[in-house]
C-alpha cells in the first residue's frame, strides 16, 4: 500500500512537531527536515524516538523536495518557518542591513524557493496543498518586532496570491498566523506555569485566555492539508485564540 507523502521543514521548531505528528497521525509518509539533521546522530536518535516520521539530512529546499519523493509524490508541503527569537525582537533603529537580509531570507526566500521547486509536479497530477507557517504580526505588526514582521507579511501575501495564481491547477495554498502559542521556539513548554507576567498579559490580551497548544494546531495542519475543502485556499488563518480581530 502506498502512502501520500508530505514534506515538514523545521520539524523541531514552531509547528513542526504539530505538523508532522498531525500528518502522520492522517497516514501520511511524513518526512522531515531539521537544520540539526546534518548530523547523523541526531537524525538517528529522532528516527528512533519518533518511528512515524522519516528525517532527511537534506538542507536546501530543491535537495529536500528531491529526498522526498523518493517514497513518492508529494501532496502536501510544511513550509514551517523560524527565526532564532534574539532576532524576532531586535531593534529597528539598530539593526542592519544583514539583518534584514537574514529574516527575509529565512522567512520569506526559503519558502518560496520550496514553494517554487514543489509546483511542477503539483501542477501535473493537478492536485497538491502547501501551506505556510507565517505569523498572526502579518496583520497585526509589533512596533518591537519590525523586522520580522515585515518578513512574514511578505511570505503570507506570497502564499495567498500564490493560491491565486495555481489555483487553476488545483494547487490549495494557505498561511497559518500563531500568536500565544505554544511551542518550543517562542513560546516554549513550561514558560506558561513559570512566568505570571506572560499569564497576566494572555488574561489581558487574548480573549481564549490560555496560549494554543501543538495538538490544535496539529488539528488546524490536518484539516488544510486532508484536501476536503478545495474552495479553502488563499487563505489567511490566524491561530491566536481571538488576538486579532
Amino acid at each position: 500500500m502506498t502512502h501520500p507523502v508530505a514534506l515538514v521543514t523545521n520539524v523541531t521548531q514552531y509547528a513542526g512537531p504539530a505538523g508532522s505528528t498531525a500528518l502522520a497521525a492522517d497516514g501520511f509518509r511524513t518526512v522531515c527536515h531539521d537544520y540539526t539533521f546534518t548530523d547523523d546522530a541526531v537524525r538517528a536518535a529522532f528516527a528512533e524516538a519518533n518511528p512515524a516520521l522519516t528525517p532527511i539530512a537534506e538542507q536546501e529546499p530543491e535537495a529536500m523536495l528531491a529526498a522526498a519523493r523518493v517514497h513518492g509524490s508529494v501532496d502536501v508541503v510544511l513550509s514551517n518557518d523560524w527565526v532564532p527569537p534574539a532576532v524576532v525582537g531586535s531593534a529597528f533603529d539598530s539593526a542592519a542591513p544583514e539583518d534584514f537580509e537574514f529574516v527575509m531570507r529565512e522567512l520569506v526566500y526559503r519558502p518560496f524557493r520550496l514553494i517554487q521547486a514543489a509546483i511542477p509536479s503539483m501542477k501535473a497530477n493537478r492536485s497538491g496543498r502547501i501551506i505556510v507557517m507565517t505569523s498572526a504580526v502579518a496583520v497585526r505588526p509589533y512596533a518591537s518586532a519590525v523586522l520580522y514582521s515585515a518578513a512574514r507579511a511578505a511570505a503570507t501575501a506570497m502564499t495567498t496570491a500564490a493560491a491565486k495564481a495555481l489555483g487553476e491547477f488545483g494547487v490549495q495554498l494557505n498561511a497559518i498566523g500563531p500568536n500565544w502559542f505554544e511551542n518550543p521556539t517562542y513560546f516554549p513548554p513550561g514558560r506558561w506555569e513559570e512566568d505570571a507576567e506572560l499569564r497576566a498579559q494572555v488574561a489581558k490580551e487574548v480573549p481564549l485566555q490560555r496560549l494554543g497548544q501543538q495538538h490544535e494546531m496539529g488539528a488546524l495542519i490536518a484539516f488544510l492539508a486532508s484536501g476536503k475543502a478545495a474552495p479553502v485556499t488563499g487563505q489567511f488563518f490566524g491561530f491566536t485564540g481571538g488576538w486579532l480581530p
